[in-house]
């Protein structure tokens, strides 16, 4: 696809991820924060949705745009989903950084599985 076409995509998402956050914090009020999560976990699903249009293919060095824009939408969903559950319920904030944890552990495990099935074809 198009470079400027997925940016424009994710802008757009990017956007109405803010909006949705804009409304959950006024049909809510429980702070500003509330936008920010809910922009975290709609725009990190988002990323994670688009990384399927984009090249797989290394340039050589680093990951390849879609590893890269898939590992960050999942990173920055499960950020929001922890601020937003930090807000709405009472879960001790160290169950919270273990979550993070395993998360970030099993993104790591999950990246390195499917760079070495690449590699070994």
């Amino acid at each position: 696809m198009n470079n400027k076409l997925l940016s424009a995509v994710t802008l757009g998402s990017f956007l109405i991820s803010l909006a949705v956050g804009l409304i959950i914090y006024v049909a809510t009020d429980c702070g500003l924060l509330t936008i920010l999560w809910t922009v975290l976990l709609i725009f990190g699903i988002a990323l994670f949705a688009l990384s399927f249009m984009y090249s797989g293919e290394s340039k050589g060095f680093g990951p390849s745009e879609s590893s890269y824009r898939m590992v960050l939408g999942i990173i920055l969903a499960v950020i929001g989903l922890i601020g937003i559950l930090n807000t709405f319920t009472d879960v001790d904030i160290l169950i919270l950084v273990a979550i993070f944890i395993i998360a970030v552990v099993l993104i790591g495990i999950f990246t390195a599985l499917m760079n070495g099935k690449k590699e070994g074809q």
